[in-house]
């Protein structure tokens, strides 16, 4: 299996949370696993290490790294001004047909009821619509962002707010963007991303 392939999978199940914040990676069992040496596995981790995903103690262990609402507040910050942007450019920029596939896409969101699957259908939502600002730098900026404080979803709750909001937030967007309404889009993203951030907060000193 090629680096690639293997970083992917290990990316996703860190951010989807197939591995829990703090458990141990074990470079032995990777390797047999991928069906490779262990040197591929090592510089894929250490590439994971500079993304903050996981964590490289010499000599102690390869972790992934810990999941701190206090920490992640810096990361959310700069990705709230950020998706403000993306709304006004992607209101400018987004053609027929890729308000097409989004539509679709919300047809899927609004069907599932698994939340783990809804968490990967609103990454990929968010994923579309960034790339549709036709800004690469701002595209990569913000899924690096959210892969960070995605994992956040670790402390909600199965019956958060936000996640039932989820198709409605998306709904309102797509009407914003077949009117090219740049403030109302870059309004509806932030509302969706501070409502994130809300519950996860709640969720963590309100137990």
């Amino acid at each position: 299996m090629a680096n690639k392939e293997i970083y992917k999978e290990l990316k996703d199940r860190i951010v989807f949370l197939g591995y829990k914040p703090k458990q141990v990676l074990n470079i032995k069992d990777l390797a047999k696993e991928f069906g490779v040496s262990p040197m591929p596995i090592r510089e894929v981790l250490i590439l994971l290490e500079t993304e903050k995903l996981v964590h490289i103690i010499p000599n102690n262990g390869i972790y992934v790294t810990d999941v701190s609402f206090q920490e992640l507040k810096d990361v959310f910050e700069v990705r709230l001004f950020l998706i403000g942007l993306a709304g006004r450019l992607v209101a400018q920029r987004i053609t027929p047909e890729e308000l097409n596939k989004l539509r679709g896409l919300l047809e899927k969101i609004k069907h599932e009821e698994d939340r783990k699957i809804l968490i990967r259908l609103d990454a990929e939502f968010h994923d579309l619509l960034n790339n549709y600002t036709k800004n690469e730098t701002l595209a990569e900026t913000l899924k690096t962002l959210r892969n960070r404080i995605g994992r956040l979803w670790f402390f909600a709750k199965e019956n958060d707010t936000y996640s039932q909001e989820i198709p409605k937030d998306f709904e309102d967007l797509i009407k914003a963007l077949e009117k090219n309404d740049q403030n109302k889009c870059e309004e509806i993203l932030k509302n969706h991303a501070i409502h994130f951030i809300n519950q996860i907060k709640n969720n963590l000193y309100n137990k």
